[in-house]
């Protein structure tokens, strides 16, 4: 059962991050989220990683088609979510290229009908992961549907979670819930806020 207040403090968060967010311009966006991309191709794990789930960014999200663009050349195998509103679930989709993709639920590019490529959980090295806000202990907010809690509580337990971020949505604690699952790593443009050991 979530707290009162601590809803209240996550609501007052995601309006906070979603205002700062907006303030950005588009060329701003680009330039930060090519360092985080940059950083993230430099990690060891992502080189010998095979399966990787990335999100497909939202207006005003670290952006994710060089990454996904970068990890089909490598010749990974890349997997997008698909949003269930039914049931608030994830669906994980194998993608063979960006061009697959179509605005689906919420306005968020997911494959056509025709590539959808169901693919286990279970399978899943890297799973990479929005957030509105994080913490230095990896926690995270999203929007407050639960999609991602409810996914991540699926994957093997060895398989790296990877938030990204712009430096000004990691904060020093955010409120958290029995069932919100940490990140394992996070990235921003200036690099590696929170890391596993």
């Amino acid at each position: 059962m979530i707290d009162k207040a601590e809803a209240v403090a996550k609501e007052d968060i995601r309006r906070i991050m979603l205002r700062r967010r907006r303030e950005m311009s588009q060329e701003e966006i680009d330039e930060k989220s090519g360092r985080i991309a940059e950083i993230l191709f430099s990690l060891d794990f992502i080189q010998n990683s095979q399966t990787i789930m990335v999100y497909v960014n939202m207006p005003g999200e670290v952006r994710t088609e060089k990454i996904i663009q970068g990890l089909l050349k490598a010749g990974k195998t890349v997997v997008v979510p698909v949003c269930i509103p039914r049931t608030v679930d994830l669906l994980a989709s194998e993608i063979k290229g960006l061009d697959e993709l179509v605005p689906g639920h919420y306005g968020i590019l997911e494959p056509r009908r025709e590539f959808i490529r169901p693919v286990d959980p279970s399978t899943l090295e890297i799973i990479i992961v929005p957030g509105l806000a994080f913490d230095i202990h990896g926690n995270r907010i999203g929007h407050g549907k639960g999609y991602y809690d409810r996914f991540l509580m699926k994957v093997p337990p060895l398989a790296k979670k990877v938030g990204l971020a712009f430096d000004f949505q990691v904060m020093p604690s955010v409120p958290i819930c029995h069932f919100d699952v940490p990140m394992d790593l996070i990235i921003t443009e200036s690099g590696i806020k929170k890391q596993n050991e």
